[in-house]
């Protein structure tokens, strides 16, 4: 008898690439770490004492004024937070009147701060003319989009064509 010898065929095994990346994060060391984090303390130090010394300073001032002059300026101070306060509720109703305009107009709402104003007229006309343009803009690129050669009209070529093939039998 013959020895056969069979081989049998080697499968190729994919290369392991030889060099693993991997990314290292930077450490630091612990002096590194505690160098940054008195710097951060210091500024965070400086920042405290200088809200502190305005405040000393505010209150020093009051001290010196007389009873008239402190009431003046409690009224003042008051004056000045209602202002602020309905500055912030006309912005507020302002912006529900223009995200409702808005919503009948189909038109997102997340758009509604670039209308936004402290007067409701004013609002109201910036969201009117703004929801205008938007929509004919939608409207203008759309009919762009739209724009191509109209299909041909099957019906009329076929007749043609049809006669064609029945002159050619």
């Amino acid at each position: 008898m013959t020895e056969e010898i069979k081989k049998t065929p080697e499968a190729e095994t994919p290369e392991a690439p030889e060099k693993v990346e991997v990314k290292e994060e930077k450490l630091l060391t612990q002096d590194q770490f505690n160098k940054a984090l008195q710097e951060r303390l210091a500024k965070e130090k400086a920042k405290f004492t200088e809200e502190v010394k305005t405040v000393k300073e505010e209150a020093e001032r009051l001290a010196k004024l007389t009873a008239e002059e402190k009431e003046k300026e409690v009224a003042r101070k008051n004056e000045e937070e209602l202002k602020t306060k309905y500055k912030e509720v006309a912005i507020r109703e302002n912006r529900l009147d223009a995200i409702e305009l808005f919503a009948e107009s189909k038109v997102p709402t997340e758009l509604v701060t670039y209308v936004i104003d402290e007067d409701k007229d004013k609002t109201l006309e910036n969201a009117e003319v703004f929801v205008k343009t938007f929509n004919e803009s939608v409207a203008k690129s759309v009919a762009e989009q739209l724009k191509g050669t109209p299909p041909k009209d099957v019906s009329t070529s076929t007749d043609t064509g049809v006669k064609k093939v029945i002159k050619s039998f």
